[in-house]
């Protein structure tokens, strides 16, 4: 029982320096959330990445998997839930997203990537896909 005890003791007294000299993992950058809610526009980029505008100053860039915009046009509606039930996006798994393509059709698009552009890029985008 005393070896248990001891073995435990020396094991933390080693893992506690180590542990100590880690860097701190940053949290998720709250700047890179949005609410599902606070979404104003969207525009499609090509068959793969559509750009969302966000409080009227923020633009978030989404790259899809799969061609899920291909035959999609900027004014087609989006079909959008949070998947934990809050409307809080910072994962591509926080939402499920499909495009309205025609009455009854949903194309459902598998997030890769979700990207908030600096206001230098977002500026840098070609008119017709700035959302």
């Amino acid at each position: 029982m005393q070896r248990l005890v001891l073995a435990a003791a020396l094991t933390a007294a080693l893992a506690g320096p180590a542990l100590a000299q880690e860097p701190a993992k940053p949290a998720a950058a709250s700047s890179q959330c949005f609410r599902m809610s606070q979404i104003d526009n969207h525009t499609k980029g090509d068959d793969q990445t559509l750009y969302l505008s966000v409080r009227h100053r923020d633009v978030y860039r989404l790259s899809m998997s799969g061609n899920c915009l291909a035959g999609a046009s900027s004014n087609d509606a989006l079909v959008m839930q949070p998947t934990a039930g809050v409307d809080l996006i910072c994962r591509p798994l926080d939402l499920d997203l499909k495009v309205r393509t025609s009455p009854g059709m949903l194309s459902p698009c598998i997030i890769k990537d979700i990207t908030k552009l600096t206001p230098e890029q977002a500026a840098a985008l070609p008119p017709r896909v700035k959302p």
